[in-house]
């Protein structure tokens, strides 16, 4: 019975079987550039051409919360005022128009924006440098850029005491000063070579002795 199915449907293969261990799949190489993040205020996020973002400066600063040159190929890393950094690859935000309205970066990341607010952004090639971390309660600390070149998505950038959060994230150099304002309108300057260095899982030190109900604005 089977040699009498064989000779009625048989029909030659249409497929060709080889090793499977010899095939080479390639991603669709992407012609490396710089571009322009632009993100409003309401967390909408896209990427535009150098030319285009500078034949539109005067609209774009105008409209934009944040406005940052980075490669079409690297990542942009996010800040937040509970102490976690969130990195987004400048590849998922669209790539277009001015006019374009773009994506909210919630959807290409772990941020939140109705549970966080971003205090800094920064492309990832930033990180040569050191960063300056200063919390709503007057702690302050010097981390190196390394310690964010990182895989994960999301990391804890650093340590917050209870009831604190980030104000302020900056590149920072030791031959500069560093500034500290309170709400109350009290300021407090010193040379960054006094600032500690720390790991990014460390509180930081005391900066700045705070009275009661004040806290550092920036």
């Amino acid at each position: 019975d089977l040699d009498a199915l064989k000779k009625e449907y048989a029909v030659k293969r249409k497929t060709k079987i080889e090793n499977a261990e010899e095939a080479v799949f390639e991603e669709n190489k992407v012609q490396e550039q710089e571009v322009v993040l632009l993100m409003d205020r309401f967390g909408y996020a896209k990427t535009v051409d150098g030319s285009v973002y500078e034949r539109n400066r005067e609209a774009a600063d105008k409209e934009n919360k944040y406005i940052l040159r980075c490669m079409n190929t690297g990542k942009l890393c996010l800040f937040t005022s509970d102490g976690k950094m969130h990195q987004i690859k400048v590849m998922d935000l669209p790539y277009g128009k001015f006019r374009d309205k773009g994506f909210p970066i919630d959807n290409v990341s772990n941020f939140d924006s109705t549970k966080e607010e971003i205090v800094y952004m920064c492309d990832r090639e930033l990180f040569f440098s050191k960063f300056l971390f200063v919390t709503k309660q007057g702690m302050i600390k010097k981390v190196a850029g390394s310690e964010f070149q990182v895989t994960k998505r999301t990391i804890a950038a650093t340590k917050l005491q209870d009831e604190d959060a980030l104000v302020s994230i900056r590149p920072i150099r030791d031959v500069q000063d560093v500034v500290l304002m309170t709400e109350n309108g009290f300021v407090l300057r010193f040379p960054a070579e006094e600032v500690s260095e720390k790991k990014k899982g460390a509180v930081g030190v005391r900066g700045m002795k705070l009275q009661k109900n004040d806290s550092v604005e920036e």
